[in-house]
C-alpha cells in the first residue's frame, strides 16, 4: 500500500526555462572542456532553468491544486526580460559546490517569487528561507583538483553579457532521477500577461 502511494507521489518544481543562445553555449562548452578532468556534473543545455520553488514529493491532489493556484498567479505578472551575465560558485572558490551564469535585471523575478512564497505558504508548501538569488546553474561541483584553472575562468567571463532572454511563462515541472541524469517533464505552462 505504502509503495503504491509513494508511486503516486511526484518530485515537482516550479522554474522559468532558459533557452541558452551562442554565446552562452560557447562559455559553456570552454568550460567544460578546461575543465574535462574534475569530478563535474554538468548539466544538460536543454535542462536549463532558474527554480522559483521546489516542492518535492508531490500528490496528484496537490498538482491540481498548485497548477490552479498557478493559473490565476501567473497571468497577474507581465513578461520581462532580463540577462544573463557573468560567471561565479557558490560556496566559494576554496571550497566551490556550483558553478552558475549570474542573472541581472530580476526584479520582475523576484516579484514573481515573493508572490509565489505567500501563495505557496497558504497551500500548506515551506518556502526556502534563504535570500532569493536567481542564477542559471551550469554545473555541480563534486571535487576540484585545479581551483585556479576555476577561478581564472570565471575571471575570464565575470563581465561578460551572455544573453538577453525573454520571460514568457513559468513552468511546473515533475523531475524523474534517472542514472543519466534528470528528466524534467513539464505538468503545467503557464503564461505571463
Amino acid at each position: 500500500m505504502l509503495n503504491s502511494i509513494r508511486a503516486a507521489m511526484k518530485r515537482t518544481f516550479i522554474a522559468i526555462k532558459i533557452n541558452p543562445k551562442a554565446k552562452l553555449l560557447e562559455a559553456y562548452t570552454k568550460l567544460r572542456n578546461e575543465l574535462k578532468n574534475e569530478k563535474i556534473k554538468w548539466v544538460d543545455g536543454d535542462n536549463f532553468h532558474v527554480t522559483l520553488f521546489f516542492l518535492g514529493e508531490t500528490s496528484e491532489e496537490q498538482i491540481s491544486i498548485v497548477k490552479g493556484m498557478l493559473d490565476k498567479l501567473i497571468t497577474s505578472h507581465e513578461a520581462f526580460e532580463m540577462n544573463l551575465q557573468g560567471l561565479g560558485v557558490f560556496k566559494n572558490i576554496h571550497k566551490p559546490r556550483v558553478l552558475w551564469a549570474g542573472i541581472r535585471n530580476y526584479e520582475p523575478l523576484k516579484e514573481i517569487k515573493e508572490s509565489l512564497d505567500h501563495e505557496m505558504k497558504d497551500l500548506g508548501f515551506t518556502p526556502d528561507n534563504r535570500e532569493f538569488k536567481p542564477h542559471l546553474t551550469l554545473a555541480r561541483i563534486k571535487w576540484i583538483e585545479d581551483k585556479n584553472k576555476l577561478e581564472h575562468l570565471i575571471l575570464e567571463h565575470q563581465d561578460e553579457d551572455f544573453q538577453k532572454t525573454a520571460i514568457e511563462q513559468v513552468i511546473f515541472y515533475e523531475s524523474t532521477l534517472k542514472q543519466t541524469g534528470p528528466v524534467y517533464t513539464p505538468i503545467g505552462k503557464f503564461p505571463l500577461r
